[in-house]
């Protein structure tokens, strides 16, 4: 097994951006030459419903802030350069990544007001998307399909708590999902039989008790045998984990330490100085002072180094023209 150990990279330089920064993407539609890191502050503050989409310059390390009126899950790029769709809340805004221009579409997620629009990916023609208790505590949320061409919401799974990381990957006959629950601690391989119509095959990547925290985020290698899994610990620590499994056995190939930060939420992979670097997001979130006293790099994003010569592919671009009326 390797191990590297991830350092400081760049620390939001506001309370609200540390407090729960998620879904790092490395973009691929936006116009310009620099690279940039899209990324979303779920929320503000304890107690607050509001966030931000931010874009991070890989090159500079300076960040733009977006202010959002609701809690930002997930992002995800549409066919139209710098234009992005965010889930927020319960329902799907789209957001110019070059103004900050914000403009609501019809879909809204088909759950109620103690849930919330968690993390999502795009697939072909389509997304996959989860929901929160916002109690984290009853399994009231669920894990959504949403098809562009019937602009219908289809339920994969209902009873989870926190649905979080997402990968998918289809060829002609078959498809697999993988799937986190955070709070149960489940990441759960989906096969589907078909045309993606209905689950075939449901199995565990690895059993609860052998995780070393809470998982949380998630992003597949290039070669899509594995996967990397932020783990958020909520307990007092010193460091953080995260880990690169291999998806037909759960069989743990690399593991990163986040000295300072033990609260990890999502890793991305990107290209900083002509290597293949992860980036991991870290998060404040209800950290106790005694707890930040351990974790005085909380809310930072770090870099490390991996054994990977590429990039994965990009996931596909939402296409625009499904959603009625979208005039950005």
């Amino acid at each position: 097994m390797r191990e590297y150990e991830a350092r400081p990279w760049y620390r939001p330089p506001t309370e609200d951006l540390r407090y729960l920064p998620e879904c790092p993407r490395l973009l691929r539609n936006f116009p310009g030459t620099e690279a940039m890191l899209g990324w979303v502050a779920i929320q503000h503050g304890p107690g607050r419903h509001d966030g931000s989409l931010n874009l991070l310059n890989l090159t500079t390390r300076v960040n733009t802030t977006f202010p959002l009126s609701g809690r930002p899950g997930f992002f995800v790029e549409t066919t139209s350069p710098g234009v992005v769709l965010v889930g927020m809340d319960r329902q799907f805004i789209l957001v110019d990544a070059r103004t900050g221009e914000a403009t609501r579409t019809e879909m809204m997620a088909p759950c109620d007001e103690r849930v919330i629009i968690n993390d999502g990916i795009s697939i072909p023609n389509g997304l996959i998307f989860g929901t929160k208790d916002l109690a984290l505590r009853d399994p009231i949320a669920a894990l959504y399909r949403y098809d562009c061409t019937t602009r219908q919401f289809h339920e994969i799974r209902g009873n989870q708590y926190c649905s979080n990381g997402k990968y998918f990957r289809q060829d002609r006959n078959t498809a697999l999902l993988i799937d986190i629950d955070t709070i149960p601690k489940t990441i759960t391989r989906y096969h589907f039989a078909s045309e993606f119509r209905e689950v075939a095959d449901r199995t565990l990547l690895v059993q609860p008790k052998a995780l070393p925290a809470l998982p949380d985020g998630l992003r597949p290698t290039p070669n899509g045998e594995s996967v990397i899994v932020a783990y958020y610990n909520p307990a007092p620590a010193d460091a953080g984990t995260a880990q690169e499994l291999r998806v037909s056995d759960g069989e743990v190939l690399t593991t990163w330490l986040l000295p300072g930060s033990p609260r990890v939420t999502c890793p991305e992979l990107v290209t900083i100085d002509g290597m293949i670097q992860v980036i991991f997001t870290t998060a404040v979130e209800g950290m106790p002072s005694e707890v930040q006293r351990l974790a005085p790099h909380a809310g930072t994003f770090f870099r490390a180094d991996t054994s990977l010569k590429s990039l994965p592919e990009p996931p596909p671009l939402f296409p625009l023209e499904s959603l009625r009326n979208a005039r950005l």
